[in-house]
């Protein structure tokens, strides 16, 4: 490695540690100083997207990622992040052809496979959505978002006990998230099982005491119940 490069990286892995601490314009300034001194260096204009996209300058943070890809098409970051850009821009064909390029980049990217089940999602393409939710978690079975967007579709698709069952694995794996039970009680409700569905409720409130929609819709399923 040059001298020049060693730098570069210097300035790369600084860039990375404001970028962590959310200290964003010193961030950008270390990227700048990386580039200028080793302009090949890929990882370090997908970064910058990431801290351009942070601070919602998503023209800029898709402009960054682009250039990542020029210099290495086979960056599954930089796909994947460009996609975050296009899907949370409402750009659903664009995200999806970035997430495609993501997994042909690298197939064991999971991340990958999630935004991509969104981008179906939004869309309405429930079937495609599935399918790659569920590579998402074959890949990586930890993937709590994965197992509750499931839920959601399945739920979406009155397939309710697999939606039953994706929420009950997004809660064993995050046990914490109010909006999880809160979600297995919709679920319940819509399927008829009001004691199971009073019981996430509560779940809820107990993780969330101020969770209005879980109350408003406790409250409305025990009027239901005395009827």
């Amino acid at each position: 490695m040059s001298a020049e490069k060693a730098v570069a990286l210097t300035h790369f892995q600084l860039g990375n540690r404001y970028k962590e601490r959310g200290q964003y314009d010193r961030a950008i300034g270390e990227y700048m100083n990386a580039i200028t001194l080793d302009g090949h260096l890929a990882e370090a204009y997908n970064n910058l997207g990431i801290v351009y996209k942070h601070m919602d300058h998503y023209e800029k943070a898709i402009e960054r990622y682009q250039q990542a890809i020029r210099i290495n098409p086979n960056l599954s970051q930089a796909h994947d992040n460009l996609g975050v850009a296009y899907l949370e821009m409402g750009l659903n064909d664009e995200a999806i052809a970035a997430f495609q390029k993501a997994i042909e980049a690298n197939p064991n990217n999971p991340r990958a496979y999630h935004n991509l089940g969104a981008a179906y999602e939004n869309k309405g393409q429930f079937e495609d959505a599935i399918y790659s939710y569920k590579m998402a978690v074959q890949l990586d079975p930890t993937l709590m978002e994965a197992f509750n967007n499931l839920g959601i579709i399945y739920g979406k698709m009155k397939a309710f006990d697999q939606s039953i069952e994706a929420f009950k694995k997004a809660i064993e794996l995050n046990p914490h998230d109010a909006e999880l039970p809160f979600n297995l009680g919709l679920t319940y409700r819509k399927k008829g099982m009001r004691e199971e569905a009073i019981r996430e409720y509560e779940e809820a409130i107990r993780i969330l005491p101020d969770f209005k929609e879980a109350r408003k819709n406790l409250s409305a399923i025990k009027v239901e119940r005395r009827c």
